[in-house]
């Protein structure tokens, strides 16, 4: 009699793990830069998401903080004084940010760190 409450509880608790786990696969996360227009192969930075919706940019130049918020699979990064946040765009498997300019065409792509994403970064 208690067999089936118990194993239907089990079930919706490791259901709401797993909608959890993808409602915060931005969380607690470090995204390495790997395909840019601009910088150099030895300027690679990398973006860190804390859970509570700060972040930074880790880059050789010094660290710079923001705040982040995500909608879907946007996401959207703004610092002290930035008038505009930049929002990067999340590969549908979430191992990739892009970043795109003001054209729509992509200026940068983030690879999540120790994803099978990092095998194709090339800083160009």
């Amino acid at each position: 009699m208690f067999r089936l409450p118990l194993a239907a509880l089990v079930f919706l608790a490791s259901f709401a793990a797993s909608a959890q786990s993808t409602r915060d696969w931005l969380a607690g996360t470090t995204w390495v830069l790997c395909v840019s227009a601009s910088a150099q192969a030895d300027e690679r930075d990398a973006l860190v998401f804390d859970a509570n919706g700060s972040g930074r940019v880790i880059r050789a130049q010094g660290n710079l903080a923001f705040q982040h918020h995500r909608i879907g699979d946007t996401v959207a990064l703004s610092s002290a004084g930035s008038q505009r946040p930049v929002q990067l765009i999340a590969s549908a498997d979430h191992t990739v940010l892009q970043l795109r300019g003001a054209d729509g065409g992509p200026v940068a792509a983030y690879a999540l760190q120790g994803s099978p994403a990092m095998a194709k970064c090339v800083v160009r």
